[in-house]
């Protein structure tokens, strides 16, 4: 295929340009990126109008710390209207999902009506030459009812987090609430509430081990034994065996049992089929990264997005799996056709079964169908192949899709079970025997699931008639367990099934209630702290609906109809959600208590009033302030490094002198007049003090300018004497 030479292609990250770059070689393209998005909603006020909900938007100016070299997103709309102007066609090729198909609608507002007029929109699920070409082969406008779905969103997120948030700060004393966040974080709250209204039982069993290692379980009781013990009647006791409701029960059984079983029965065996899983979708992929690999939502979602744009494998940018921020499971045509003929070259046609994969959900099959499952690229790339060559992290994560996507299309595995029934003294037991007949997608699953094992008794030395003789026996207690607290892995899944969040929102939700500090990660698991607790509680009293999971559930519905155009997404905010939202406000704005602060225990060491527990606004991290606060800033930071105070004062302003640590850890002596004073301490590697230095004005001397933070300032008095 020859595309027309001056065609810009732009997509949204940098790390994309130079795979798609090599397949659109000899082709006339200039590929640019957005670097995400290249407008924002306003900062001032709500960033939308309150009447109308007609969002306001701005370029975002500024750039991120710690990165070299970056341009603003001015700079990048310049070069892309630049490179608009002279193109004959231009493609919008920002991801395919709502968020870039908003994204590309922004480029596409900010260039000149006559460039308009050349755009085309095409996506691609994964970044190869054929997805590419096929594309550019089939270029489509910007469907603006995916547009609107991603304003509904964002503005919908902005009226609830923005009032909530300010809801939580006044009254609560929290950091910030968000629209779906706070709905994970009641999650987390409600499981809490489970474990502590869990009331512990207990129950035992009579576990007894044959000669040959079978592990017996009880079925039935003897007549005379009926009658004299206490069975147990809870749910909380899994299996088919009986227990016992006390433990003098369960010894009496193994008081009265003998030495030596009987074998009266043995059944036929019976076959079956164990299925491999469906493919990933986002949810998926990090719940078994995050159990599997031991890593974090963050660190998986990063490196699946290395795995998409594209990584250096001898010597070449190339991409490795498909999208991966999909809620589909569905996978295409050509690469079943590509799997299958993996398949059978590698393991033969007894292990190929054709599938055919339903998304379950109810708009899934619209909104979505656009998307595949997470799969790999080319199924003949194996992990191996990839080892030497690419990061462990990229392997390991590459690993697991790779199987998980190639079982999907294997023979199901099949397993053969015997039961073996045995009596002693009237009571009945039983015992199985389980083997694998037939690996089929095993034969590469085997290390990543442990819940299919087969069971081995030596079936084959057993008939009716043989006594076998007790090797064990004992009355064990069983004692039932509280429900578990959520790790990211569990809280992700229970979020998924509950139809709450998509798949771009569960690494945010997963990362809130720690990052606002509503909570603690203990050994992995979510533990709910006070000023979550009040969080919480305020919240489900006065806007019960919104920390619903079934109003979330139908909230992203909304946001799928929209989507589908089956809705107005205006009309059903300003109509719908906003009247009653609003009135809840007010309600809960004139009623809820201002939240006491919570105190130390003694005084401020600085003006003797006493010192409370506060929360940074901005991190959201718990320190210890003083209760006079504006007029008294005297703070401490009792996770941070202890400060040791000096009997040296400061040469400068007299007060005494610190031993503090740099950002990068490092140890040295400042001024405990910080930041009014910013004297520090030189010495050399024997003690002596080599230089004094004030670092605030020392910066004017050595460069005759003054820092861009002090000039800020200056530039405010001005105006503020002008006026």
């Amino acid at each position: 295929m020859h595309i027309m030479s001056k065609n810009l292609l732009i997509i949204e990250s940098p790390n994309k340009i130079e795979t798609i770059t090599k397949y659109l070689k000899g082709d006339d393209f200039k590929i640019m990126a957005t670097i995400g998005h290249i407008r924002d909603l306003s900062t001032r006020g709500m960033g939308f109008d309150e009447k109308t909900l007609e969002p306001k938007w701005i370029i975002p100016t500024g750039k991120k710390k710690g990165i070299r070299n970056e341009k603003t997103k001015q700079q990048i709309i310049n070069e892309i209207k630049a490179a608009a102007n002279k193109a004959e066609k231009i493609y919008l090729a920002t991801d395919p999902d709502r968020e870039g198909e908003a994204i590309a609608w922004h480029v596409y507002e900010v260039l000149s009506d006559k460039d308009k007029a050349k755009c085309f929109r095409i996506t691609f699920n994964e970044i190869t030459k054929p997805a590419i070409l096929k594309a550019l082969e089939q270029p489509r406008k910007i469907d603006i009812r995916w547009v609107e779905s991603q304003f509904a969103r964002r503005i919908l997120d902005r009226l609830v987090g923005y009032r909530l948030s300010k809801l939580v700060r006044d009254k609560m004393r929290g950091t910030s609430a968000g629209r779906v966040q706070t709905v994970a974080l009641k999650f987390i709250y409600d499981r809490e509430k489970e474990i502590e209204r869990f009331k512990q039982s207990k129950w035992w069993t009579v576990d007894a081990v044959l000669e040959n290692n079978a592990k017996l379980i009880l079925r039935e009781l003897s007549t005379s034994l009926k009658e004299k013990v206490n069975l147990f009647k809870g749910e909380d006791s899994e299996g088919s065996g009986i227990d016992f409701a006390d433990e003098p029960s369960a010894k009496l059984v193994v008081d009265t049992l003998g030495k030596e079983f009987k074998i009266y029965a043995i059944d036929d065996p019976t076959q079956k089929n164990s299925n491999p899983r469906e493919p990933y979708k986002t949810s998926t992929l990090q719940q078994d990264a995050i159990n599997k690999l031991g890593w974090n939502v963050g660190k998986v979602t990063m490196v699946a997005q290395h795995l998409y744009e594209g990584i250096r494998v001898k010597g070449e940018h190339t991409a490795l799996i498909s999208y991966p921020r999909t809620d589909s499971v569905r996978i295409s045509t050509s690469f079943s056709d590509l799997a299958k003929e993996f398949i059978l070259k590698k393991y033969g046609e007894k292990y190929y079964q054709m599938r055919y994969f339903a998304n379950k959900k109810k708009n899934d099959d619209n909104v979505q169908d656009a998307h595949e499952a997470i799969r790999v690229i080319d199924p003949f790339t194996t992990p191996e192949s990839l080892k030497s060559i690419i990061t462990r992290e990229e392997y390991s994560l590459y690993k697991l899709i790779w199987i998980r996507t190639i079982a999907a299309y294997m023979t199901p595995a099949r397993y053969e079970t015997t039961i073996v029934r045995l009596q002693n003294k009237d009571c009945k037991f039983y015992t199985y025997n389980r083997r694998l007949i037939f690996d089929g997608y095993r034969s590469i699953y085997q290390h990543y699931e442990d819940n299919e094992k087969e069971y081995d008794i030596q079936i084959a030395k057993l008939k009716v008639g043989h006594i076998q003789k007790m090797l064990s026996i004992e009355a064990k207690e069983h004692t039932s367990m509280p429900p578990p607290r959520f790790n990211q892995a569990s809280l992700i899944k229970a979020l998924d099934e509950a139809g709450v969040g998509r798949p771009s929102t569960y690494r945010s939700m997963a990362n809130m209630a720690v990052e606002r500090g509503y909570a603690k990660l203990e050994s992995r698991a979510y533990m709910m702290l006070p000023i979550g607790n009040t969080v919480v509680e305020g919240l489900n009293q006065y806007f019960p609906e919104i920390l619903d999971k079934e109003f979330t559930k139908k909230m992203e519905e909304h946001l799928d109809d929209i989507a589908n155009h089956d809705e107005k997404w205006k009309e059903w905010i300003r109509d719908d959600f906003k009247p009653k939202f609003d009135k809840e406000l007010v309600t809960a704005q004139d009623e809820m208590k201002k939240a006491e602060p919570e105190e130390v225990g003694r005084p401020c060491p600085v003006c003797g009033k006493p010192l409370i527990y506060r929360r940074s606004k901005r991190t959201g991290v718990q320190f210890i302030g003083c209760s006079g606060f504006p007029a008294c800033k005297y703070a401490e930071f009792p996770n941070s490094p202890k400060r040791v105070i000096l009997d040296e004062k400061c040469p400068l302003c007299g007060k005494n002198l610190v031993e503090r640590t740099n950002k990068r850890g490092q140890p040295f002596v400042g001024c405990s007049g910080f930041p009014k004073c910013r004297y520090i301490k030189k010495v050399d590697k024997d003690g002596k003090v080599i230089e004094f230095k004030n670092i605030g004005n020392s910066f004017k001397k050595r460069t005759g300018k003054i820092k861009k933070s002090s000039r800020k300032e200056i530039s405010t008095n001005k105006k503020k004497t002008k006026s």
